[in-house]
């Protein structure tokens, strides 16, 4: 579990301890099994959440000065969280370290990326249904699209313990810097200083 040192400003009970009622729930929608899950698991674990609204909806913040994000699940193979996006809300690069991911959109809309060397980008709408996975290691970028909040659920495993963003420093040099898993992503937007590949 995390500390409260590393988190970001925003209430660490959000993102360190789920009232006792919803894990409680959210345990039975989590795979049995012992070991990470797949990717695949882990987009039906998303979906399986995103249709009980009851759990997870009350939670729900529309904040216009940061992101939010509030973990819904956790054991020692899995963590599922929600996301909460306002306009100009993203993440930047970054990969989940060796954690893998599957996500699913419930409302509005983000873009995920995936930067396209030597030139441009994947870009993916995820609406409402709409399904993402990657292995550890998957780099990507998620940013609001639409919606006052767009929400979307994502599902880690292992659980998200670290995370590495990439930024362009002064010399031009792509660096990843590691971050712990429960620190708000900062877009630290590549595209100032490589707009052709994003």
């Amino acid at each position: 579990m995390a500390s409260t040192d590393t988190l970001t400003p925003q209430d660490w009970t959000e993102v360190v301890s789920p009232p006792a009622e919803l894990l409680a729930a959210m345990s039975t929608l989590v795979p049995a099994g012992d070991g990470p899950l797949t990717t695949a698991q882990l987009v039906q674990l998303s979906a399986d959440v995103a249709a009980r609204e009851d759990l997870w909806r009350p939670l729900v913040v529309a904040d216009t000065e940061r992101r939010r994000y509030r973990l819904l699940y956790e054991d020692d193979r899995v963590d599922t969280w929600l996301i909460m996006w306002m306009p100009g809300q993203g993440t930047g690069y970054h990969d989940h370290a060796i954690s893998a991911v599957g996500l699913v959109g419930v409302d509005g809309a983000v873009v995920e990326k995936q930067m396209r060397l030597p030139h441009g980008s994947s870009d993916v709408e995820v609406r409402e249904g709409v399904t993402r996975e990657g292995p550890a290691g998957y780099i990507h970028s998620v940013a609001h699209v639409e919606g006052s909040p767009a929400i979307t659920i994502h599902s880690y495993s292992p659980p998200l313990m670290e995370v590495a963003q990439y930024r362009v420093d002064e010399h031009g040099v792509l660096r990843r810097e590691t971050e712990h898993g429960r620190r708000e992503l900062i877009d630290n937007t590549i595209s100032d200083v490589a707009p052709d590949i994003v």
